[in-house]
């Protein structure tokens, strides 16, 4: 029995192996990744040609991945680079490799994958693997605070798919552009991209990625002050995850159900939800989550006044961080040092804690984080010319933030928030002004 798999050639294959592959495939697409994984594994078990078991590996490697079991799914997308020749086959081999050692928060090896990948899919004028690697690359460079190169690469990985029809794909990359908008603080284009992954993904059933795609929608909400709505998102993706038991996914839904509950006045609950996502982050061996873990405790920690907890929490953050070796974390880190400072009375040490996350931001070009830096700052410098130039450059990051935002009554919730407000009246800018389209 023959088969065509992607752009190969036909193969023959036997008929039990394609009906267990067909199986395989089937499950795969229901996101019941565990019944997958035994039938792909049924299917290696029989005599096949090479690129029909580098394809069958590939599939498998990648529901190990979904299920957060990475040394398993490399292993399997190691073996489907090392049996095939097809120029197209490897170029996706490098590219599952990249993805693993990016959920591990191996950066510079990822990048190195990746860029191997691509050049092999152009090589090949394969255009779903360069695809596949620009998606990659611009996840990475988004992860290191190289938010120009993110957008580059996801532009160009989205150009690729919309070439080739590729919807569930499509998604997948403005998903990736959506995340990049937001690590930018450019928080309506994060919005809309997300919205339109929705769009793809609710007709494909994709349960996995439309959970995704609430948990980040929710997200650009919580970085506007607007908690009840970022909590409503977020419940949506939890009730999704936990049912499908998505377990990769369920540390970021997790940490955002913590921030939106510890917001909304909730915070013994929203603490909870915080360290069962750093206890999952961990057990998963994800350092990105983690981090962003570390940071919302350790918040949470200093406005409580535990200042104990939050001292320990910051510490391993910075250590995180520095394993990470990413700007917008070195950020994160010196900017909860500095608030842990300033909670202790300790002014200018942290005006030098927060000098050094404004550069690091200013290299990430997180702008959700500068105007609070700008904000913070101005309070803890003596010179009090240098405090209003900090307090006019926060009042215009406030505004590039605000008129872009279509819902106006997010922009109200926004402009009215306490720690914009205070930027605001201090600037003698009424936000009646902002509210105007």
């Amino acid at each position: 029995m023959t088969i065509q798999t992607s752009k190969f050639s036909p193969i023959e294959v036997p008929k039990e192996a394609l009906e267990a592959y067909n199986y395989g495939k089937n499950a795969e697409s229901s996101q019941k990744y565990s019944a997958a994984i035994a039938h792909y594994t049924a299917c290696i078990e029989y005599e096949a040609a090479a690129s029909f078991q580098s394809r069958v590996l590939d599939r498998r490697g990648n529901c190990y991945w979904l299920l957060g079991k990475y040394d398993t799914a490399a292993a399997d997308f190691r073996h489907a680079l090392e049996v095939t020749d097809n120029p197209s086959q490897k170029a996706r081999a490098w590219a599952r490799l990249g993805e693993v050692a990016d959920a591990r928060g191996r950066y510079d090896e990822a990048l190195e994958f990746f860029n191997t990948g691509l050049g092999q899919g152009m090589n090949a004028r394969d255009v779903m693997s360069i695809g596949r690697a620009h998606r990659g690359l611009g996840i990475v460079h988004r992860r290191q605070g190289n938010s120009e190169k993110a957008i580059y690469h996801l532009t160009q990985a989205l150009a690729a798919f919309r070439q080739v029809g590729e919807a569930r794909e499509q998604a997948r990359v403005l998903t990736s552009l959506g995340r990049t908008r937001l690590a930018r603080g450019e928080y309506q284009e994060a919005i809309t991209a997300h919205n339109e992954a929705l769009k793809i993904l609710i007709p494909l059933e994709d349960r996995w990625r439309i959970a995704l795609a609430y948990n980040d929608l929710g997200e650009c909400h919580q970085a506007l002050f607007d908690m009840f709505t970022a909590l409503a998102f977020h419940r949506k993706a939890l009730d999704i995850v936990l049912e499908d038991h998505a377990e990769v996914i369920v540390p970021d839904v997790k940490r955002n159900m913590g921030i939106d509950l510890v917001g909304c006045g909730q915070y013994e609950k929203g603490v909870q939800y915080l360290q069962d996502a750093l206890a999952m982050a961990e057990n998963l061996g994800n350092r990105e989550q983690k981090a962003l873990v570390l940071y919302a405790l350790s918040q949470a920690y200093v406005n409580h006044d535990e200042l104990v907890k939050a001292a320990d929490t910051v510490e391993e953050l910075s250590r995180t961080a520095d394993a990470l070796g990413a700007d917008r974390y070195r950020a994160l880190a010196a900017y909860q040092q500095g608030g842990l400072l300033l909670a202790r009375g300790y002014r200018s040490q942290a005006a030098s804690q927060f000098q050094a996350a404004m550069l690091a931001a200013q290299n990430s070009m997180d702008r959700g984080i500068l105007w609070k830096l700008h904000a913070i700052i101005s309070s803890v410098v003596e010179d009090e010319a240098v405090s209003a130039i900090h307090r006019t450059i926060a009042a215009d990051f406030i505004q590039q933030t605000a008129y872009p935002l279509q819902d106006l009554r997010l922009r109200e919730v926004f402009v009215h928030a306490p720690p914009v407000l205070a930027v605001l009246v201090a600037q003698g800018i009424d936000p009646a002004s902002l509210l105007q389209s």
